[in-house]
């Protein structure tokens, strides 16, 4: 039986390549329309508050333009002063502390003062983070108190811009979220369905308080703690981390994936320490400038497309990635290998199937060499582990594949300098696609 994909990859790359270069054409529209004002906040649950990410990295305000209600970042905490704008900076309380926003908003500015700085001299940005610790998804949408934090905040900064004569928008929210339903064992179509509908939500609901024209989009990451609830879940099957890339995959996606967080050192399995959130929130910024202010269609490493052959006594799989910055790295420094690089091959029943050897070919593809033909099966990636572990690059589910977009693109954090690559996400990838 012929499991080829006759088509070289290169040509397939260069396929892909020109119809990514139409798409962020046709997507030009996703250029977000700047107000004099716009509002950005961290949105979902503990991350996307600062959940034990103390002492606070955003101590004093970094960049002009960065603004937050005198209240604080989570203003909902000190009597929801909302009164007034004050420069930004994040601040302690109880277990919260650095937030995801402030690496966002200050990564943003700085892109958007180096390529778009008449822009960036006459808007602010005005910051928050309204998430609930431990909250599932279907706890955070409309008619909840979380989500009415997003529109306390939005009812008060449109009274005080109308008073000093300035627009107001809400260009995007940052949404860290999925760990609490892992947990509970909802289903993929569970998750999507309440995604989408909060998508839409906040939409209607921000342009009816603020006028624009624009939607609001979501920059989401895929949720990498799966295994540290084993034993509410006892799988090492991540059903909401593969659900989000299957929802940013899609073509014009409201939902743009900006990293997988198993590359982030925790604090304590779950939780990030305070430079993981700053950095966290510079992935965010770094991907919103590509998205608003360049209009791309952005996309995380994914696999595209693959061929299957006999090789010797055993076959080759070769997989074709997208990648936004090639070549591709298998990265055991930052990333322990957790085995084959966190491949996997699984049959058509969900056996397993070993690898013999993973190795790149090229700039973008990776080959796997196994003596059982695959045809029928599945290329896993992140699901090498299937037992309880703290998350992070060294314990928990993860990978060793990258791109190289850290070659250039860094983030300066307490004295020291982190890469900022895209990692690829977790997925469950069909081998008998195209048979």
């Amino acid at each position: 039986m012929n499991y080829l994909m006759n088509i070289p990859v290169t040509l397939i790359l260069l396929a892909f390549h020109m119809a990514a270069a139409a798409s962020a054409s046709i997507c030009a529209s996703r250029k977000t329309e700047w107000a004099d004002w716009n509002y950005l906040t961290s949105y979902g649950q503990s991350l996307s508050v600062g959940w034990t990410a103390k002492p606070v990295v955003t101590e004093k305000q970094e960049e002009g333009g960065l603004y937050m209600f005198r209240g604080g970042v989570r203003a909902y905490e000190n009597g929801s002063d909302r009164k007034m704008l004050v420069p930004l900076e994040e601040g302690v309380n109880g277990p919260r502390g650095e937030t995801p926003v402030s690496g966002a908003a200050c990564r943003l500015f700085r892109l958007m003062q180096h390529y778009s700085p008449v822009t960036a001299s006459r808007i602010w940005l005005i910051c928050s983070a309204t998430g609930v610790g431990g909250a599932s998804l279907g706890s955070l949408g409309r008619g909840t108190g979380a989500y009415n934090r997003i529109l306390d905040d939005l009812k008060a900064a449109k009274i005080l811009a109308d008073r000093e004569g300035k627009t107001l928008s809400m260009p995007a929210f940052i949404w860290t979220q999925g760990e609490t339903d892992h947990q509970d064992r909802k289903t993929r179509e569970w998750y999507r369905e309440k995604m989408e509908k909060l998508i839409r939500d906040i939409n209607h609901d921000a342009r009816a308080v603020t006028g624009q024209k624009n939607d609001v989009v979501c920059f989401g990451y895929q949720v990498g703690s799966h295994l540290n609830y084993y034993q509410f879940n006892p799988t090492d099957y991540p059903a909401i981390a593969l659900e989000q890339l299957e929802m940013a995959l899609e073509k014009d996606s409201r939902y743009v994936m900006t990293t997988p967080m198993y590359h982030f050192e925790y604090s304590d399995g779950v939780h990030l320490t305070a430079p993981m959130s700053r950095l966290y929130g510079e992935y965010v910024g770094y991907v919103m400038k590509k998205v608003l202010l360049d209009g791309a269609d952005w996309k995380p490493v994914h696999p595209l497309t693959h061929k299957i052959r006999k090789s010797g006594k055993g076959w080759t799989v070769e997989v074709a990635f997208y990648a936004p910055c090639p070549p591709l790295v298998l990265d055991t420094k930052t990333v322990d290998d957790p085995g084959n690089y966190g491949f996997s091959l699984v049959g058509a029943e969900g056996e397993d199937i070993a690898i013999k050897s993973v190795r790149l070919v090229g700039k973008n593809a990776v080959q796997l060499l196994t003596e059982k033909d695959p045809g029928k099966g599945r290329l896993r990636y992140g699901m090498t582990i299937n037992e309880h572990r703290p998350s992070g690059p060294r314990t928990g589910a993860r990978g060793c594949l990258r791109d190289s977009q850290g070659d250039e693109v860094k983030a300066h954090i307490q004295g020291k300098d982190y890469r900022m690559d895209n990692w690829c996400p977790f997925f469950d990838y069909s081998l008998s696609k195209g048979h």
